[in-house]
């Protein structure tokens, strides 16, 4: 019997996502389990460098082309600190052609760079924050822990 989802995938690009869908299921199952929160609603949105563009100018007043915006749906006074069982609502915006040329960058393949952005996209909608090199540094921490249990 297989599982559930516990996403929508999007894509909106001509490009295919590298991940099987049964891999990020996986991945947001450690998630729930490392972060002791429940999943209520997570949407990912393959999209290409204009659409990420204006989502970031339009909603965060940023001119630039980036690799993932996210979007929680939770109240914005409730943080995973306030919660009693945080939950995870919300939506990815991921930039496939900027993960693509991440991949390259910091020389690690595809399906690995795939799945640290929506470890990324998943801290940012439990309400991790990436503002100080403090904070990108526990980020980093947490999407390695959960990376290093998937294997491809």
């Amino acid at each position: 019997m297989s599982n559930p989802k516990n996403f929508q995938l999007f894509n909106t690009t001509k490009l295919d996502f590298p991940v099987a869908e049964s891999t990020i299921n996986k991945v947001i199952k450690l998630f729930t389990q490392r972060h002791s929160c429940i999943i209520e609603f997570v949407e990912i949105v393959l999209v290409d460098e204009e659409e990420i563009r204006r989502i970031n100018r339009e909603y965060l007043q940023k001119d630039y082309v980036t690799d993932i915006i996210s979007f929680h749906y939770h109240d914005t006074n409730e943080t995973k600190d306030t919660l009693i069982t945080p939950s995870l609502e919300g939506t990815m915006y991921c930039c496939l052609p900027r993960i693509i040329e991440q991949s390259t960058e910091f020389n690690v393949d595809v399906n690995t760079e795939c799945l640290r952005i929506v470890v990324h996209g998943l801290l940012h909608i439990l309400g991790y924050e990436d503002s100080t090199v403090k904070q990108k540094e526990t980020m980093t921490t947490e999407e390695d822990a959960i990376i290093q249990q998937i294997t491809i």
